[in-house]
């Protein structure tokens, strides 16, 4: 896949990888969200893709959650910044880089890809992405991981009591 103007956009091999994604980063810290859109080389380059339709992206995913979940996070492999847009994180892996926003996009680059995928317009991930976009932010904050087992018991719902039951 080549990028505008016929240039290839960077993805050969790890250093590529990564050197991209730190550009793909720093045009999401640097421009506003529309500005993104309409003149960015990620906008231009990025192609929609569905992370269940492709086991290079579900793979790739899968390990930003090990990652995201992972302390502590080696270092350089998450770096968060803030930009007009809100945080952008990048985390890196073995061969994937993923590039998000909060409130999107969400890029992914991968060793066995040419394509840069943008990949937060999936309906059926768009929930699970922005979990682990937030989780991959407090990773590179240091934050501990996020427990469900922490989240106190919910409170006691009136409908659900049986001296509000119907006695018929």
């Amino acid at each position: 896949m080549t990028g505008p103007g016929g240039t290839d956009p960077g993805l050969s091999g790890g250093y590529g990888r990564v050197r991209l994604a730190t550009r793909l980063a720093a045009e999401l810290c640097d421009l506003a969200p529309a500005a993104w859109r309409a003149r960015s080389y990620g906008a231009a380059v990025a192609e929609r893709a569905r992370v269940g339709d492709d086991v290079v992206l579900a793979d790739a995913v899968a390990d930003a959650w090990d990652l995201a979940r992972t302390r502590p996070v080696p270092p350089d492999a998450v770096v968060a910044r803030r930009g007009p847009a809100g945080t952008v994180v990048v985390a890196n892996g073995r061969d994937w880089s993923l590039i998000a926003s909060a409130g999107g996009p969400v890029l992914v680059l991968s060793d066995h890809s040419e394509q840069v995928a943008r990949i937060d317009g999936d309906p059926l991930t768009v929930d699970e992405l922005g979990v682990l976009v937030g989780e991959l932010t407090g990773a590179a904050r240091g934050e501990p991981p996020f427990d469900v087992d922490t989240l106190p018991s919910p409170p006691p719902l009136p409908w659900l009591r049986r001296d509000h039951a119907d006695p018929s």
